[in-house]
């Protein structure tokens, strides 16, 4: 008795978490025992001593009789957060308080009928269904209202024909609820039930958001008019609806008809509103700006659609703005590249690029001889794009460029275009393979690569510069022919360790046939990392043979090289692996331990 004494006086405390630990305490003593307690701590001046109470009634279920007491408590005045706990417990309960919420449904005051509907929707059952719907007839506009809103809250499409049959009912609030309950509810309704609501200015802006929710191609004509509304929330809205509709549809006709509808918009006030659109802090609507823009194809637009293209966040809307404007587009890119600061050229190039116009050629052509190196390199780059063979000459003189950057996407342009036009892009290549600069004979690899040229990549496997040697043999590793695995076998004796290391990585292709066990003798290099790929090698090619050769590393100091082992030996006989890497588990090199462990889990596993 005397500790329950004590937690009446720590109840009762100015100390707010005093009050808080005192509520948690009651858990202690029979629900009985202390609910009057509990239920008066629902209403205290602290939201945590409050949330305290809350869930110590939800941890004891409430019955029936304590539902009936929580509800009631929705009738006291003056206590916003006692009524506030009430509902959060109400709903926490769910479904089994629907009916004793429903006695209440016909109390005198609206205040509490509003407060039941909110509850019921909170819940979120379909149980509540039949009950909000009859109270979209109550006689309050704000109960109406919000059971309109909890129906929207449930989303059940059971409920739609009594949210439309009340919208007859001429009440601002009311519609307004319904047209948010039809957006959250998704589901298509008739057009014809709704539009009608478009006469009303305080209506329009919910009735746009609802049409881009369940609008089709019956509502373009009703949008399209909305862009030209004298109010800028409508014609938010309006656009972002009949972007929404644009995005979700595939239809041929639809394309056609909004094509229809908007390009008649050109020249008009309402592709200044639309523009004026650019300030919007709305990605969503200034995303939707630039693609109903880009149907207008308005020129007065391209500045604000060429802006759209430098942010990320829209880039990919505006380029697909401006290939719907397509080829007219071209003279003013070409105007604003010549006039542009080197940022607005690196962009324009890139535009141009993946626009693929040949209508753009110029740009490009300007753009490879320009001073900037970024201008020049997004310019080879977009060669490649746009496919434009006439470049490659160009394209091979940029490979000299003393920008490394420009050489790269030069090379990388020619690569693309090796499958549009090879006999240029060869002979391309013979001229840089020629050449005195082993930077040129690098690139020229590259261009042998994509055209699978064996008979000039096996020439440059034997380059006197390594970076060369080292990427034609990468290269014949990669097209995996197996004519080409004599120079791959001899490349494993190359005097540079990066070249051994490339043809000892590529043969771990069993189609490389090796029989005279190059591999297991290059186990011998005096280089760990060619080691390592070696090892890697001989277990991707699961050679049984090469199990004893391999095991001997298991043994040696470098974590690098016991962790190839583990890994070969695994792919090459699990069981006889399975001793070696259970004895790795205990490796004192903590990431030679950890792989060991999860081999032993994955020979478990499977085997």
């Amino acid at each position: 008795m005397e500790a329950f004494n004590d937690l009446l006086r720590r109840l009762r405390s100015a100390d707010e978490e005093e009050r808080r630990v005192a509520v948690s305490s009651l858990s202690g003593f029979p629900f009985s025992e202390i609910k009057p307690l509990a239920v008066s701590a629902l209403g205290d001046e602290s939201w945590r001593v409050r949330k305290e109470a809350v869930d110590l009634i939800l941890s004891v279920s409430p019955g029936d009789e304590l539902a009936k007491e929580l509800i009631e408590l929705l009738t006291v005045q003056g206590n916003a957060g006692l009524r506030n706990s009430v509902v959060e417990v109400l709903q926490a309960v769910g479904e089994k308080m629907i009916p004793h919420l429903v006695e209440h449904l016909a109390n005198e005051d609206p205040g509490i009928r509003k407060f039941i509907v909110d509850i019921m929707g909170g819940i979120g059952s379909v149980a509540s269904i039949p009950h909000l719907t009859g109270a979209l007839s109550d006689g309050d506009s704000n109960v109406a209202a919000a059971a309109a809103e909890s129906l929207g809250l449930i989303g059940d499409p059971s409920s739609l024909p009594s949210l439309l049959k009340i919208l007859a009912r001429d009440d601002l609030l009311i519609r307004y609820a319904i047209l948010e309950a039809l957006v959250k509810i998704g589901s298509p309704v008739p057009l014809d039930s709704i539009t009608p609501l478009a006469g009303d200015p305080l209506l329009k802006k919910a009735l746009f958001e609802c049409l881009g929710v369940i609008g089709d191609i019956g509502s373009l004509t009703l949008l399209i008019t909305g862009l030209s509304d004298r109010a800028r929330n409508v014609r938010e809205a309006a656009l972002t609806a009949l972007d929404m509709i644009r995005l979700r549809s595939t239809s041929p006709d639809f394309k056609m008809q909004i094509s229809q509808g908007l390009k008649p918009l050109a020249g008009s006030e309402t592709v200044e509103y639309l523009m004026s659109m650019r300030e919007s802090v709305d990605r969503k609507v200034r995303a939707a700006a630039i693609a109903i823009l880009g149907i207008v194809g308005d020129p007065r637009a391209l500045d604000f659609l060429l802006k759209g293209y430098e942010d990320e966040n829209v880039q990919q809307v505006s380029l697909e703005a401006f290939r719907e404007i397509g080829k007219g587009a071209a003279p003013f890119l070409s105007d604003r590249f010549s006039s542009g600061d080197e940022v607005q050229r690196c962009v324009i190039v890139h535009l141009a690029g993946e626009l693929r116009l040949q209508e753009s050629a110029h740009i490009i052509s300007e753009g490879v001889n320009d001073p900037s190196s970024m201008v020049r390199a997004l310019s080879a780059e977009a060669v490649g794009k746009a496919g434009l063979t006439e470049f490659i000459p160009v394209l091979v003189t940029l490979i000299n460029d003393e920008n490394q950057e420009v050489r790269r996407r030069g090379a990388a342009a020619l690569v693309k275009l090796a499958t549009v036009s090879r006999e240029s892009v060869f002979g391309s290549a013979i001229q840089l393979s020629g050449s005195d600069n082993p930077d040129s004979r690098l690139q020229a690899v590259r261009l042998f690569g994509a055209l699978r040229d064996i008979t000039h990549l096996t020439s440059l496997s034997k380059d006197e510069d390594f970076l060369v040697r080292r990427e034609a043999v990468a290269t014949l590793g990669e097209m995996r022919v197996p004519e080409t695995a004599g120079i791959l076998f001899m490349s494993l004796a190359d005097e540079e360790a990066d070249v051994r290391l490339a043809a000892a990585s590529a043969l771990g292709w069993s189609g490389f046939i090796d029989e005279s066990g190059y591999l297991k003798l290059a186990l011998e290099d005096s280089t760990q990392r060619v080691q390592a790929a070696v090892i890697k090698s001989l277990g991707m090619r699961s050679e049984k043979s090469a199990f004893d050769s391999i095991k001997p590393f298991m043994s040696f100091s470098s974590g690098m090289l016991k962790i190839a082992a583990m890994n070969a030996l695994t792919q090459i006989d699990p069981a006889r692996a399975a001793e070696s890497v259970r004895e790795a588990s205990n490796d004192p090199d903590e990431e030679v331990a950890r792989v060991a462990v999860n081999l032993l889990t994955l020979i478990s596993e499977r085997y």
